[in-house]
């Protein structure tokens, strides 16, 4: 530990605390404009060791919000995980950076995944979301879920804000919270053919328009999901299970979240491991979106 460079941490935490921040390990799934922001907040804390999941690449609409990226990754179209594995090795030489540039649904990120005790999932859509809740329940991993959304109407945004669901294999999970749309998350996982049938069939959902983002209200819902983080590993207090963001009246709301008896992933999937089958949500080889390998610093 560098007393030096940490001691206002250490004041904090005590030096207990703050060598938990530097042995931990995590994952981070998207490394868009929360996942960039969380990504250099636990890099700035000392985190120790990360593993990074996505596998967009930066284009110039990026750069309102995507924290350490620069107008030449939107030019050469760098991988979002390079970014973001550049930027905590600038904070942090010594951190530990397993970077993969693939689906989420590869084999290499599932597996890396679950090896983390703590993942942050900061995605867009609910079938990746899907996915991330029950490898999180199969290997009694903490899921720390974010989101953020502007409404916009004709004249004037209409709301805006956004939410941290901590949620722990067994206990609660974003089903038991309300958190994910099932028939949405079924409709992104389908192969393309099936999603064809039930576009015939009027079942078709389609796909998520780009949405209004700024960097202002995604760093406020980033650091609230890694304070949240550091209230537990440090055990300073229990974290929150649901912090909601209001912020046109400037305020958070804090929400208790009880596990539904009869929640399927809470309840079967919990602690199965390989047995749950997470893999069944892997790509085909001839559809996985890979543009590069993974690779360890």
């Amino acid at each position: 530990m560098n007393k030096e460079r940490f001691n206002r941490q250490v004041f904090a935490f005590g030096e207990e605390g703050q060598r938990k921040i530097e042995a931990s390990k995590v994952g981070i799934v998207g490394l868009g404009g929360i996942g960039s922001q969380v990504a250099q907040a636990l890099a700035y804390l000392g985190t120790g060791s990360f593993i990074l999941v996505d596998d967009d690449r930066v284009d110039i609409t990026n750069l309102n919000r995507l924290v350490g990226a620069l107008p030449v990754d939107a030019e050469t179209k760098a991988l979002k995980v390079v970014v973001a594995e550049r930027q905590i090795h600038q904070i942090n030489h010594e951190a530990n950076v397993y970077a993969i540039s693939q689906d989420l649904r590869s084999r290499e990120a599932l597996e890396a995944l679950t090896g983390c005790p703590v993942i942050f999932g900061c995605i867009d859509h609910d079938g990746p979301r899907l996915v991330l809740m029950e490898l999180a329940a199969s290997y009694d991993i903490v899921l720390i879920d974010s989101a953020t959304e502007i409404i916009p109407s004709a004249t004037i945004i209409s709301d805006m804000g956004g939410r941290v669901v901590f949620s722990r294999a067994g206990e609660y999970c974003l089903d038991c919270a309300n958190q994910i749309d099932m028939e949405q998350a079924k409709w992104e996982l389908s192969p393309t053919a099936v999603k064809e049938t039930r576009k015939k069939h009027g079942y078709g959902l389609g796909e998520n328009a780009p949405a209004p983002a700024v960097i202002s209200l995604n760093g406020v819902i980033a650091n609230l999901a890694v304070t949240e983080y550091l209230c537990m590993i440090t055990g300073i207090r229990e974290p929150n299970k649901h912090l909601t963001y209001h912020a046109l009246r400037g305020h958070v709301n804090i929400r208790d979240v009880k596990r539904r008896e009869s929640c399927f992933t809470c309840g079967y999937l919990k602690g199965r491991g390989e047995k749950a089958n997470i893999f069944r949500y892997l790509l085909t080889e001839n559809s996985e979106t890979s543009k590069e390998h993974g690779h360890a610093k």
